[in-house]
């Protein structure tokens, strides 16, 4: 790959996704891609296992138990943006070590169930390590999502890598339902897009803050932070309120040049579906009132 094409892809990324430029430039995929979705296969599982803690909140629609129980769904009021790479995640945090405690487990705290803490440079940086899946994960507060400097004591104490998972990191594993190859890719796509939005402004994803900060976000007096993710093998449903449209995020995971390669998209009407071979992810949510009174095609 030339150094002007790298350039060009880092240039699309940090457009799109809000990630550092320094950053980007050390994403590069082989494949002629951005290098959003290329990446290992236990890359694509650890990110799926992201999507089910990320994307499930307690509440009406969810019991606190499996992936709910996590805590990981606390993440979506913090300001994180992903680095994805082909062998690790980088999230890049404003208050990295407030993060950090709602993925990797401490005490009795499951967390992200197996994640471990490999070791932590810097001042600002926690590099982890999924024992189920051999994947890394970075959490980092240096704005350019890179790190380096001398290994420090961690400002926890977390569970390291020489920790082996617990009876009850086994027992929550073991409630993950089957995920086909096809939808975790999609639900790793999901992961790394929660900050996507077009350059032009006409479609974001925000799920705590509306990027665009459009008209009529706080109309309802509903709690807008209800979030329930659930199916098994290919089928997959993702169901919220409050931010942001159905169509955006719809969007974010088939627009060129940042959607998941293969990935389409099918208007039911109530919902819209993005569809990868034979895995369906459905999006329950408000829609976009003007695309669908233009009859916008996504």
């Amino acid at each position: 790959m030339s150094r002007s094409t790298n350039k060009a892809r880092a240039r699309i990324r940090a457009q799109f996704l809000g990630e550092p430029r320094q950053a980007a430039l050390g994403s590069a995929a082989r494949d002629g891609s951005l290098g959003l979705d290329h990446c290992s296969p236990s890359q694509i599982r650890l990110r799926a296992l992201l999507a089910l803690g990320f994307f499930n909140h307690p509440g009406r629609w969810n019991r606190y138990s499996g992936a709910t129980a996590w805590g990981v769904h606390t993440l979506v009021s913090y300001r994180i943006v992903p680095s994805p790479q082909f062998n690790r995640i980088v999230l890049i945090a404003d208050a990295p070590h407030n993060v950090a405690p709602y993925l990797l487990p401490r005490g009795r705290r499951t967390a992200l169930p197996g994640l471990r803490l490999e070791s932590f440079q810097g001042r600002h940086t926690y590099l982890a390590r999924h024992l189920p899946t051999g994947a890394q994960l970075v959490v980092t507060g240096n704005a350019s999502g890179t790190w380096g400097g001398a290994r420090r004591s961690a400002p926890r104490r977390f569970r390291t890598t020489d920790d082996c998972l617990t009876a009850q990191e086994h027992a929550e594993l073991d409630l993950v339902p089957e995920i086909s190859d096809a939808a975790a890719r999609l639900l790793a796509g999901l992961i790394c897009r929660i900050t996507a939005k077009d350059p032009h402004g006409d479609w974001a994803v925000g799920w705590f803050v509306d990027p665009l900060d459009r008209d009529g976000w706080n109309c309802s007096d509903e709690v807008p932070f209800e979030k329930k993710l659930s199916g098994s093998q290919d089928l997959w449903t993702l169901r919220w309120n409050g931010l942001p449209y159905a169509d955006d995020v719809a969007t974010a995971l088939t627009h060129d040049p940042i959607g998941i390669p293969g990935a389409v998209v099918h208007d039911t009407g109530d919902q819209v579906e993005v569809r990868l071979g034979p895995a369906v992810l459905r999006l329950s949510a408000r829609r976009d009132p003007i695309r669908r009174s233009m009859g916008a095609a996504l």
